[in-house]
């Protein structure tokens, strides 16, 4: 499934790009000249998220902001199970494909793990890391085991799935400054149907799931 949205011109001045992945296109933004950042979102956003970075950076760096399967404008495959350590192969293969050198991995929240994992799978091109609320270990945490679990249950994939919890309740909460009708119309037109909304609905559940996978990556 694609998704079928132009994001407006003012608040997304950018070309969008495609790269062709082993599950189908996956969005980009490959945007200025000099040392490339990739820029890596997390749950439930996209490259949208990265737009004031990228309009005030790209005079000095190239900025690449990438949407994984199941956000943004890229592909929704119905064979991906929307994993971290899935979403980390194809950001992988997206920078060998790009051959970026001397990269600059940025990211925040579940883009902190995909960069950790991306950086480690290419730790003979990446030469500076630059994250913030994220973690990249297994989240021990009591309250982020409740939160898993409780965003996993059966009410909260009601919620997220066919109400687009997500978008609507959390992701304003989560939020410095207050998103205007412009800024949600951008989140939720990626998102507009339930079947759209399984990437958003399996994140929660791996802080627990990809235990496994988050130390490996702890551990390298």
């Amino acid at each position: 499934m694609h998704i079928e949205f132009q994001p407006s011109e003012k608040l997304y001045p950018f070309e969008s790009r495609w790269f062709d992945s082993s599950v189908g296109r996956v969005h980009y933004i490959d945007e200025g000249e000099g040392r490339p950042l990739l820029l890596l979102h997390g749950n439930p956003t996209w490259s949208f998220l990265y737009r004031t970075i990228v309009r005030q950076l790209r005079d000095e760096f190239r900025c690449i902001a990438v949407d994984y399967p199941g956000f943004g404008l890229s592909i929704h495959p119905d064979d991906y199970s929307y994993t971290p350590s899935e979403h980390c192969e194809i950001i992988t293969s997206l920078v060998n494909t790009l051959d970026l050198e001397d990269l600059v991995v940025m990211g925040q929240d579940w883009g902190g793990p995909i960069g950790i994992g991306t950086s480690l799978n290419h730790l003979e091109r990446v030469t500076g890391l630059v994250f913030g609320n994220t973690w990249y270990w297994p989240t021990d945490r009591l309250l982020n085991t409740i939160f898993s679990r409780v965003m996993s249950s059966l009410p909260m994939e009601w919620a997220i799935v066919e109400h687009n919890f997500f978008v609507e309740r959390l992701l304003p909460m989560g939020t410095a400054r207050s998103l205007d009708d412009d800024d949600m119309r951008h989140y939720r037109a990626v998102q507009p149907r339930p079947d759209a909304r399984r990437g958003v609905f399996e994140f929660p559940r791996q802080l627990t799931e990809a235990r496994d996978w988050l130390g490996e990556l702890q551990t390298q």
